[in-house]
């Protein structure tokens, strides 16, 4: 017999509390992003946010007068931004990322034919623009400019790149990998975590849930998760931990490790919370390798697995 919602409000409020009760560990603050420009032209909340290969942040800025009129700022850290470029006649993007030479990739996650990607120089031309596909969830790029992007179920529906749910893109927009469709591999329906470690791609996916990696052109299976629904992945290749998760554990951090073609529970699990304790609300979360940058409209947080396990930092 189904459950009632009140059953599962019921089991929602009793796992959370579970979840409460487990050792906190805390993000340190990484810096702030703000627009270069101090004028009023630009929005105070970035329209979109990402983190580079470098593991320098990047924020899109939509301006208050003209609609198609964007600020694309990069931050290491510092007080003021590194550097900006003011954009004209750009898309609205979901997604913002580097590429060599100093230019930056805009994305929009939905596309229904047409072009959904563009690219553009330092000093603010677009250089390309192409079509990476529609129901895009994730998009990362590598420091030698590979463009990978993961699809969230509805691109099922669809054809071309974004049915494999995984594809890697050359810099010039065209594909370049897509994700095997065969027995052999777990099949993708729902790419949930991405994370880039330099030019290797690691993944699990709804809803096999398998610990997947890619170099080069070669996919590997690390074998079934010891944690469903992670939606996002930290790791250094031999260690990891698989962050977020449905409904009550959406700061639970579970810790693994990869062992030839088995993936095991590494420790105790754990909660990721704000430098004061607080949750971790509305942010936009980005791994590459061990390290875990989240972004809270214009506030970034950073961590990486070494923190996470060190009990000392706990709360």
């Amino acid at each position: 017999m189904p459950k009632t919602r009140r059953e599962r409000e019921q089991e929602s409020r009793h796992r959370r509390l579970e979840v409460l009760r487990l050792p906190a560990v805390p993000l340190r603050h990484a810096g702030y992003l703000t627009p270069h420009r101090t004028g009023p032209q630009w929005a105070r909340t970035p329209e979109t946010v990402g983190v580079g290969p470098d593991h320098r942040a990047l924020a899109v800025w939509a301006s208050r007068e003209h609609s198609g009129r964007r600020l694309v700022t990069i931050h290491d850290g510092s007080r003021q931004a590194a550097r900006s470029v003011q954009l004209d006649g750009c898309i609205r993007p979901s997604f913002v990322q580097p590429l060599p030479g100093d230019r930056i990739l805009l994305v929009r996650a939905r596309n229904h034919g047409g072009v959904n990607a563009e690219v553009w120089t330092c000093d603010g031309h677009r250089e390309r623009h192409g079509d990476l596909g529609d129901a895009i969830a994730h998009v990362l790029t590598t420091p030698a400019g590979a463009i990978w992007a993961g699809y969230f179920d509805e691109a099922m529906a669809g054809s071309g790149p974004q049915t494999h749910g995984l594809a890697r893109f050359t810099a010039a927009l065209e594909p370049d990998w897509l994700y095997p469709q065969r027995p052999a591999m777990p099949e993708i329906f729902d790419c949930y975590a991405l994370n880039l470690a330099e030019e290797t791609a690691w993944t699990c996916a709804y809803t096999p849930f398998h610990l997947v990696s890619v170099t080069a052109d070669t996919p590997t299976d690390h074998g079934r998760a010891p944690y469903r629904g992670a939606h996002a992945l930290l790791t250094n290749g031999v260690t990891g931990a698989f962050l977020s998760g449905y409904g009550p554990e959406y700061d639970l951090v579970t810790p693994f490790q990869t062992e030839a073609a088995t993936v095991t529970a590494a420790g105790e699990q754990i909660r990721l919370v704000l430098p004061d304790g607080m949750e971790i609300r509305r942010a936009r979360t980005f791994c590459r390798g061990p390290e875990l940058h989240v972004i809270i409209g214009e506030t970034w947080y950073r961590i990486d697995l070494e923190l996470l396990g060190d009990t000392r930092r706990q709360l």
